[in-house]
């Protein structure tokens, strides 16, 4: 090639090597990562399972809710499908949901379990549905009666309104029981949430 010329690209080249040279034997390459297992695990549906790395794993005994010291549920969940969240009470301790939004559905045929939400007002209709957004109290988490594993536990949610006075410090009601004991009115709606 003279030298004015500009080298030519070769499938030697290609691989780092200068046109005419013989490729030699390199260091051993790595033996390859086993690529994941394949077979379905022993059954296609489990209580409590956890997942790992896309690796099922049976549920512990006694699963259930574990929270850490301040009452707090100890949830790990990368929410990888970006969906809205919230973080309610649940017998005094603050627990997290996915909200899927507002559902119709028939309570005499569906089961349903209890939220209660804090609010200074709102208005239903004879049929039980909002006819404006509620009044929400700033910072008051929504209050649900039950949790996965419980026998009135429902993934359909009704709204039960708690109308409390402008001077109410948010947070004071922090479980069914104290909505129902607390002498504030309580509307029992037919607004529905998944």
């Amino acid at each position: 090639m003279a030298a004015d010329e500009a080298p030519r690209l070769t499938v030697g080249s290609l691989l780092g090597l200068p046109l005419g040279t013989i490729p030699q034997p390199g260091p051993p390459l790595p033996a390859p990562t086993p690529a994941p297992s394949t077979a379905p695990a022993p059954s296609i549906e489990g209580p409590g399972w956890t997942v790992s790395a896309g690796e099922v794993a049976p549920g512990t005994a006694g699963g259930g809710l574990i929270y850490r010291p301040d009452g707090v549920e100890a949830l790990t969940y990368s929410n990888p499908y970006g969906q809205v969240m919230e973080r309610v009470w649940f017998d005094g301790k603050v627990v997290y949901a996915v909200d899927l939004g507002e559902v119709d559905v028939d309570p005499d045929r569906v089961k349903a379990a209890q939220e209660y939400q804090v609010v200074y007002a709102v208005e239903l209709d004879p049929a039980g549905k909002t006819l404006a957004e509620p009044q929400l109290v700033p910072g008051q988490l929504n209050i649900y009666d039950s949790v996965p594993g419980m026998p009135i536990y429902s993934p359909i949610w009704q709204f039960n309104y708690v109308v409390v006075p402008r001077d109410y410090t948010p947070n004071a009601l922090r479980s069914a029981a104290d909505c129902l004991s607390s002498g504030y009115p309580v509307l029992r709606s037919q607004v529905f949430e998944n």
